[in-house]
């Protein structure tokens, strides 16, 4: 793969964003605000959000598909909290809460994909043992292909691991398999025609550009 199938992948989502509905504008704002809450409640925690709202392109049954990253001394030693984790599941509640409430009446699922613990990335980047850690390359992964809510608590985690050369080399072949897995879904490619009917319902038309760049990511296409 592909570093083309990536950059295809990202030039996509740009170009969707511009096509952001209020429904998605007002998500993201209430997850911001949720994890402000959480922050002075003494639990820091970031997402990466994926599907529709990554896209822009929300309506308001649109459910939410995110990755949850969270400080955990609990489960430090562990890449994920496991689902009996007290600190899991208290962060998983009050982001449904905070955020149910502030969008009430809209009502939609939130579906928590993947959960990474940032605490025991924090120590892998300190003892400089990186490499082969599936974890860390699911982090660089979402960070790249998702939306994210309070970035600045794990960023510095994946600039370090940007700047491991052999690292790097690792991830790109195992990105690259991930992200074509994905692009080869049913659920993937519906998701477009999905948004492309959306963007038509609101009286406006694809550009010609945009529905190329789709054709030809959608072919996997160098």
């Amino acid at each position: 793969m592909s570093k083309n199938i990536v950059e295809r992948y990202l030039v996509l989502k740009n170009k969707y964003r511009n096509y952001d509905t209020k429904y998605a504008l007002k998500r993201m704002q209430a997850f911001r605000l949720a994890t402000q809450e959480l922050s002075r409640k003494g639990y820091e925690v970031a997402l990466e959000l994926l599907g529709s709202i990554n896209f822009g392109i929300v309506d308001p049954t649109s459910d939410v598909d995110c990755i949850l990253f969270l400080e955990c001394d609990l489960h430090k030693d562990q890449g994920s909290c496991p689902h009996h984790c007290n600190n899991l599941t208290f962060v998983k509640t009050e982001i449904s809460k905070f955020v149910t409430k502030r969008l009430a009446p809209e009502s939609f699922n939130i579906d928590y994909l993947d959960c990474i613990n940032l605490k025991y990335v924090e120590e892998k980047i300190r003892t400089e043992s990186v490499l082969g850690d599936e974890t860390l390359f699911c982090l660089l992964f979402y960070r790249n292909i998702g939306r994210p809510v309070n970035r600045p608590l794990f960023i510095p985690f994946c600039d370090q691991l940007e700047e491991n050369h052999d690292f790097v080399k690792e991830i790109i072949p195992w990105a690259s398999e991930a992200l074509e897995g994905y692009l080869n879904t049913n659920q993937h490619r519906m998701s477009f025609n999905k948004y492309n009917e959306r963007i038509r319902a609101r009286g406006l038309s694809l550009p010609e550009g945009l529905q190329q760049e789709l054709q030809a990511y959608m072919e996997g296409k160098s």
